[in-house]
């Protein structure tokens, strides 16, 4: 029970930390915890708090689903729906899996905007509403589907299914963070230790948790 102790965060309740990392409202766990960030980067949570760092990995971890909602609506428009969705959901599949390859400190604040209900309710009501006065109630039957699909997050559990006893040496959600640290650590001229130790760090908490999951 020990190594469950929790503190709570100062962000709005985003997230939790415990010792065997951090856990985030939306259910996302990044295996690190600030004293390791301290260790890794020294002095970056004095430019960047622990909080805007955790909101930013949440914005790229949930990226996938609102980056191809978006690409959906906009092909709908242009193309045929069969065609435009058989795009978006390849899309998904290479974004979620390759997306950590991908960060940059920029476009965070881009993704936490385009995650937000408001955002992807508005587009895709202002785009199906555009195609069903058109008569394209395919393409507009298709744009509702793959809403809900989105917010349920039904092809990142798929993804997650096909992933299950492979061994990975990091976590999709924990090759964010440490990408994220990286670029932070640069940007504020940090000296970061080693890459190969904040993985294995990565890789040993996600290991004591998995073990802890299964007493």
């Amino acid at each position: 029970m020990q190594a469950m102790e929790i503190n709570r965060s100062r962000s709005d309740n985003l997230f939790l930390e415990t010792k065997l990392g951090i856990v985030t409202r939306t259910g996302d766990w990044f295996h690190i915890t600030s004293k390791q960030i301290e260790k890794f980067v020294p002095g970056l949570l004095d430019e960047r708090p622990l909080g805007k760092l955790v909101e930013e990995a949440v914005a790229w971890v949930r990226s996938a689903d609102s980056l191809a909602l978006t690409l959906l609506l906009i092909l709908l428009l242009t193309m045929h729906p069969v065609l435009a969705a058989v795009i978006a959901i390849a899309f998904h599949f290479f974004w979620y899996r390759s997306k950590s390859g991908f960060v940059t400190i920029y476009l965070g604040k881009l993704l936490k905007m385009m995650n937000t209900d408001g955002y992807l309710l508005m587009t895709s009501l202002v785009i199906i509403s555009l195609l069903g006065m058109d008569g394209q109630y395919w393409a507009a039957g298709t744009g509702l589907v793959f809403f809900f699909l989105m917010k349920l997050g039904l092809l990142k559990r798929l993804w997650d299914k096909l992933d299950e006893g492979v061994d990975k040496k990091l976590s999709l959600n924990d090759r964010v963070f440490k990408m994220i640290l990286i670029k932070y650590g640069m940007y504020y001229n940090k000296n970061a230790e080693q890459v190969e130790n904040m993985e294995a760090k990565f890789r040993e908490l996600a290991t004591s948790r998995k073990g802890n999951s299964g007493k």
